[in-house]
Order: C-alpha cells, then sequence, then structure tokens
C-alpha cells in the first residue's frame, strides 16, 4: 500500500505523509477513554469495544491529511482502503497500550499533565504559556480542550510503561567495548577528488553533432507548462490594519476579556546564594554564613549584585553563586524568601535569609500581575486583539460576499473586489515549478491554477482557504501549453550539454586508469596521466572529521579494513558528477575507557536502539497475545 503514496510524492514528502499518518493517532488514539456512544462495533480487543464513531472520527483525520499532503482532494479507492486499514490498525495497538497502562497501574498526576503541556512551544508566546492560544490550537484540531488533556495523560503513561521497559534492559560490556571500538576507529587516507568541470573542454561542437543531440534529447528542452492568473484574497491580518480603534472601545475590550490578560502576581528576582544544607558541618556553615555577610555588607556600600559576584570571583571567593529569575509567581521560591520577595516593594533588597539549601540575598525586580493587572499594561496587546477581533467579525460577512458574487459573475473578479474592498491581481505566467513568492507559492493556489476545467472555461475558483481567515479566489486568464523549445533558442544549452557529457565520459576513463595503476601497485605520487593530480593525506581520521570530504568518509568507512601493507583502494562517482580516488592504507580500532564522553555516549545509544526495537516487540507481542476480533463489515 505504501506504494500508492511514493506514486505521488517521493523522498521526505512521503516519509512526512507515513509520520503523519502515525502521529495523528497520538491525538486519536484514546476515542474510548470519553467513550463514543452508539451500539456498532469496528473491533473489539479484549472485549474491550472500538466504536464505529471513534473509527469515523480518526478516518476521516487521516484522510483529510492525506489528501492536503498528496494536494488530491479525490483519493482512488485503494488510497481510501489504505487509511481504513492504517485507522483500525492504530486504534487497536492504542487500545493494546491502554490496557497495558491499567494492568500495570501506572497513574500520572493532574500536575503533570499540565506542567508537561505549558512547557509545549506549540502553546506559547514571548512570554511563555498562552492559554487563549492553547485552546484556539486545540479546537482548530477539531478537539476539545478535555479530549487533549486526556490523550496527553495516556502518552505520558505510555512513556512510563516503555521506560519502566528500557530500564530492565542491560548491555553486554564485551558488547559495548565492540561498538566502542568499532565507531571509534580511526583510518589513514590518502584521497583525491576529480572535478568533472575540470575535465569540460573548450573546442568546437559541430552542426551535425548539436542537431543529432538535440533530436535525441527533445526532453531535456521542454517549455514547461505556464498560466496566468488573477485573484482577489481576503485576509484577517489585512483588515485589521485598516480597523480604528478609539479609547472607550479598548477599554470595554479589555473588561469584557479580562481572564485572557490577567495573570497571577509574578516578580523578576536577582539573589546572591551561598550553599549551606543539612549535609554541612558546622564549620562550613560557618565559613558560609561569613561569605554571605560579606556580601551583605559590600551592598550596603552601594554596589549591586553584578558588582559583588564580579569581585568574589575576582578574589577567588568562589562559593558565592548569582542567579536572576524572570516573573516568578508565589510557591516557587522557598517560603522563607517568598515572604520576603511577596511583601515587599519593587527594587528593595533584604537582609540575609537563611533557608534549608543555605543563605540568600534577593532583590524584588519588576512586578506585574495580579494588583498590576490594569489595562495600561497591556493596552498595546488589547488594541492589537481588538482590531483582530472586529477584522475577524467583517472577513466572515465579507467572505460570504465573495464566495456569492464571484459564483453569481463567474467570468470576473471586479464585482466581488468592489464589494469587499479588495483589488484584482493579475500574476506574471509561471509553471508549476516556478519559485513564486507570497500567494502563488502555495501549493493550493498552484493546483487550482493549473486545473483543467478552470483553465478551459476561464471562470472562477471556489474560494481557496489558506488558513481559517484567509482566503483567496482565483481565474485563469491564459494558457501556454508545455512546448519542446526550438533549436536556435537553446542552441547554447545543447552545447553545453553534449560537452558536458564528453567531460562525464573522459572523467570516468581517467579514474578507471588510475584505479588500475593502483591495484598495481604503483604510488599515489608515481602515476602517469595526462592531469595533474592533487593527493590529500589524512592520518587517523574519524568518522566525523570537519576536513575530510563527507562522501569521501563515508566511503572510506564503509570499507573492510587494510590486511598489513595492502591498501583497500575504492573509487565512487559522486552526486556532484565528480570522482573520488580513496586508498585506505590503515585501520586503528577506537580504546575503550568507561570513564570518556564517547563510551557513555554509545552506551546510551545501543540502549536506545535496542529500547526501541524491544518496545516494537512487546507491543506486537501484546497484540499477538490479545483477544481481537473485527467487524469490517461495520465499516
Amino acid at each position: 500500500m505504501l506504494g500508492l503514496i511514493r506514486d505521488k510524492a517521493s523522498g521526505w514528502i512521503a516519509g512526512i505523509i507515513v509520520g503523519a499518518l502515525v502521529l495523528s493517532f497520538a491525538f486519536w488514539g484514546v476515542s474510548s477513554y470519553f467513550g463514543q456512544g452508539g451500539d456498532v462495533n469496528v473491533a473489539t480487543v479484549n472485549d474491550s469495544q472500538i466504536k464505529l464513531k471513534s473509527f469515523q472520527q480518526s478516518f476521516y483525520t487521516l484522510r483529510k491529511q492525506m489528501q492536503s499532503m498528496l494536494q488530491d482532494d479525490a483519493l482512488t479507492l485503494e488510497e481510501e482502503a489504505f487509511v481504513k486499514e492504517e485507522t483500525l490498525k492504530r486504534l487497536i495497538e492504542t487500545e493494546v497500550v491502554n490496557q497495558l497502562i491499567k494492568d500495570n497501574g501506572l497513574r500520572i498526576t493532574n500536575t503533570k499533565v499540565v506542567e508537561t503541556i505549558k512547557e509545549l512551544e506549540y502553546f506559547k508566546n514571548d512570554e511563555g504559556f498562552d492559554r487563549d492560544k492553547y485552546e484556539r490550537k486545540i479546537i482548530s484540531m477539531g478537539m476539545e480542550p478535555a479530549y487533549f488533556e486526556a490523550q496527553m495523560r495516556m502518552d505520558l503513561l505510555s512513556e512510563q510503561l516503555q521506560a519502566g521497559l528500557s530500564e530492565s534492559l542491560f548491555v553486554l560490556e564485551s558488547e559495548l567495548n565492540n561498538v566502542v571500538r568499532l565507531k571509534s576507529q580511526t583510518r589513514d587516507l590518502t584521497y583525491s577528488i576529480l572535478s568533472l568541470t575540470s575535465f569540460i573542454e573548450e573546442g568546437v561542437v559541430k552542426d551535425s553533432e548539436i542537431d543529432v543531440f538535440y533530436k535525441a534529447n527533445p526532453h531535456r528542452f521542454i517549455e514547461p507548462e505556464k498560466v496566468k492568473i488573477e485573484y482577489l484574497e481576503l485576509n484577517v491580518n489585512v483588515l485589521a490594519e485598516s480597523i480604528i480603534s478609539d479609547e472607550e472601545s479598548l477599554k470595554n475590550y479589555y473588561n469584557n476579556n479580562k481572564n485572557k490578560y490577567d495573570v497571577v502576581e509574578q516578580r523578576s528576582i536577582t539573589k546572591l546564594f551561598v550553599k549551606a544544607d543539612a549535609e554541612s558541618s558546622a564549620e562550613d556553615k560557618d565559613k558560609a554564613k561569613e561569605v554571605i555577610n560579606s556580601a551583605i555588607l559590600l551592598i550596603k556600600e552601594g554596589k549591586n549584585f553584578e558588582d559583588v559576584i564580579e569581585k568574589f570571583t575576582e578574589e577567588g571567593k568562589g562559593s558565592l553563586e548569582f542567579s536572576e529569575h524572570a516573573y516568578t509567581a508565589k510557591g516557587v521560591m522557598d517560603k522563607e524568601l517568598d515572604e520576603f520577595l511577596f511583601g515587599s516593594d519593587e527594587g528593595a533588597v533584604s537582609g540575609l535569609i537563611e533557608t534549608e539549601s543555605g543563605f540568600n540575598i534577593v532583590k524584588v525586580g519588576e512586578i506585574r500581575g495580579g494588583p498590576n493587572n490594569v489595562y495600561e499594561t497591556v493596552a498595546d496587546q488589547v488594541n492589537k486583539d481588538y482590531k483582530n477581533s472586529e477584522a475577524k467579525l467583517q472577513f466572515f460577512e465579507l467572505s460570504d460576499q465573495l464566495t456569492n458574487l464571484t459564483y453569481e459573475h463567474s467570468d470576473t473578479l471586479e464585482f466581488a473586489a468592489d464589494a469587499v474592498g479588495g483589488v484584482v491581481v493579475e500574476s506574471e505566467y509561471f509553471s508549476r515549478d516556478n519559485i513564486q513568492n507570497g500567494v502563488l507559492s502555495n501549493s493550493k493556489i498552484i493546483t487550482t491554477s493549473f486545473n483543467p476545467d478552470l483553465i478551459s472555461n476561464g471562470q472562477n475558483s471556489e474560494a481557496i482557504e489558506l488558513t481559517d481567515d484567509h482566503i483567496v479566489v482565483l481565474r485563469v486568464i491564459d494558457h501556454k501549453i508545455a512546448t519542446t523549445k526550438t533549436l536556435d533558442d537553446v542552441r547554447n544549452d545543447v552545447i553545453s550539454s553534449i560537452k558536458m557529457e564528453r567531460a562525464a565520459e573522459k572523467i570516468h576513463e581517467t579514474q578507471e586508469a588510475i584505479t588500475k595503476q593502483l591495484n598495481l601497485g604503483v604510488a599515489p605520487e608515481n602515476l602517469s596521466n595526462d592531469i595533474e593530480i592533487e593527493w590529500t593525506t589524512i592520518e587517523k581520521a574519524t568518522r566525523d572529521d570537519v576536513n575530510v570530504n563527507r562522501a569521501v568518509l563515508r566511503y572510506a568507512f564503509q570499507s573492510e579494513k587494510p590486511a598489513g601493507d595492502k591498501s583497500i583502494i575504492l573509487s565512487s562517482r559522486l552526486g556532484s558528477g565528480d570522482y573520488a580516488i580513496i586508498l585506505v592504507t590503515a585501520a586503528y580500532d577506537g580504546r575503550v575507557n568507561e570513564d570518556d564522553e564517547a563510551y557513555k555516549k554509545y552506551d546510551l545509544e545501543l540502549r536506545r536502539n535496542r529500547g526501541s526495537t524491544e518496545w516494537q516487540e512487546f507491543l506486537q507481542n501484546a497484540r499477538n497475545h490479545a483477544d481481537i476480533k473485527l467487524y469490517k463489515d461495520n465499516f
């Protein structure tokens, strides 16, 4: 079935599609968590039911993603069947995991779920977690926050289960040592890279050769299909720029949306600290107290915290530590510090404060939130949000007009432009592969512009939704079919192609001749050639040596180890058309040192790889032993 995807997308695009099909179940895999209603089952896993509604919801989401990624609204019957198969497979696998979690009695606290969500960059703005942004993003996924939070809980539990499995794994010392020796192996190399461009000759190419090459390779000289379009767009961001606001409207908006701007009282903090915890001796505590008291004296003399720590550093009194904390809420710091921090004014500096971990001096920085939750502190953001809110109201109204008028007057965009206050933009000719800017770079616009029906009838397209707040209607105003360029137009290109092919033949012959001599035992410096070859020798090159061409390293370390004094001779054509000729003259196994960072890195890498494999086998075994029944007639 994956061949279906490869027919429409290759390379990294296909990888993204398959990855998205899997990732979707991170959002839709716990449909049974809340119950789905209805009596129709598509499957049961150990008597736990997977309802049709759950299947349909997941299937719809996956199909929509696949359509978007393949840029094709109409999936074939085979593609539809593939999505159905993948949907059911993942729902079953997720249910198996959920049951394993329950059987093992795993638990995740509400606090942990909340903390994890707040750490996701997807829901943050410049100041940290944004509740409003979080809710908007979740709703745009087609979910309620409670549903997403339940899924997050299941994901954390799944990680907990997987971590428990990984902790039970072990790696044999002999096995790890072998990996270390291999991974940290070094090799002596001598290599040269023959440049294809250096083999291009400046000689004259005959007219007869040009004519033969042009006729034999018409596909190389195609003028691609092109269109010229005009389009009309409606964008909330553009509408917002024209919204006029006044103080009264902004304050009303602020008061009506106060929860959006109010934050708990937070304070930025600067701290000097000397460690002296329960494990410290009485003598150490006395010394720590002496250090902090010395710092207090300097502060009383008018020095700031930065000057104090700089002076202590210069004098070698390294036990004093300096730190800054941006906008910390009450309850984050030790209670002794909180009492001062949240009972003092901005700029206040404490005396010595002792906590369980040591001695502190703190300074209250900027205060925000709490009593400071007033309109003036967020006026700029309120103005921006107000304009965006008003623009969205306009957008929904104008988008209806745009859609209706472009349908009623299907051969022009002018009526709609007058009604919505927009401007019809005419493009230059472009092909499917042209690199465009702005709206024309969007894949939906490009696909619609080359729609055969729109090309033939010259009518307006349907509204194309680029985002929830941005739509475009376009019309194809001219079309050029793909043609073969005339020989006169591409004569120079043909000559260049002929010379490049000649160069490719010559560089191949040269590398074969060089490799043959090397295999006969001729030393690199004694080779007989028509061209001068520059050789580079690197002793004990590592796998990630930045001074050696990456392709050369890859080929050099893929080869077997040289035996005795006999070098391994390699030759390979690079993607650029150049040739690399490599002699691996020696190989040295890496040393095993358990205290070395590389040893620890390979240990972790080996455990992770093994853990991933064990996890997949564990899931497959659990599924094999589960009582799974499918009801394919129900979907």
